[in-house]
């Protein structure tokens, strides 16, 4: 026989939630600092101001290939990524701020497996059609096609960063943890030992 709803103990509550908004805000403004970091680098580079282009240019090398003949253009400079990484990024800006339209935004289960499968066929047809030479690859089918993946990360990555978000404490950590795991008996305990 169920429970009546008299005993049910909700889930999600409290200040759970408004720490799983505060890291959901966390990483969309991460996304959102990507996509334009991705924007400022060539726009820096005509602008004149080098030295920062060339930090930001830098900053994505480890990341991406950049050739610049398989990158969209900002006042006649490459991105400071690929058209598919460009792809991956925008996709996985606009996954973060859809996010809480779809899922509960505590919620620290991430999906199935298969949709990132899934999401991942259509760059992974795009590139392997490009690699036989069986498909010409544009920008837009290497951006297109990278947008699902990016998208669909996000749905991964937000209830991985909950997860970790709810085990920081924002207050005193080591104060806080000591009274969690000895119930506020620490100072008693360390007495006791000097005392023997």
């Amino acid at each position: 026989m169920p429970s009546p709803i008299t005993d049910y103990v909700p889930q999600v509550a409290g200040t759970g939630s408004r720490r799983a908004w505060a890291v959901w805000g966390a990483g969309a403004g991460l996304a959102a600092l990507f996509v334009g970091v991705v924007l400022l680098a060539p726009a820096a580079r005509a602008a004149g101001w080098v030295l920062l282009s060339e930090v930001l240019y830098g900053s994505f090398r480890l990341a991406c290939h950049q050739m610049p003949e398989r990158a969209f253009a900002v006042a006649g400079h490459p991105l400071a990524v690929c058209a598919r990484c460009s792809g991956l990024y925008a996709g996985a800006l606009a996954g973060f701020l859809v996010y809480p339209l779809a899922r509960a935004v505590a919620r620290t289960d991430a999906p199935r497996r298969g949709w990132l499968l899934w999401a991942a066929a259509p760059t992974s047809v795009d590139f392997a059609l490009g690699v036989l030479g069986l498909w010409e690859n544009t920008h837009w089918s290497r951006f297109l096609t990278a947008l699902p993946l990016g998208a669909t990360a996000a749905f991964y990555i937000v209830p991985g960063l909950v997860e970790l978000g709810r085990g920081v404490n924002l207050r005193f950590p080591r104060a806080a943890r000591r009274r969690r795991v000895t119930g506020g008996r620490a100072r008693d305990n360390t007495q006791k030992l000097y005392q023997s």
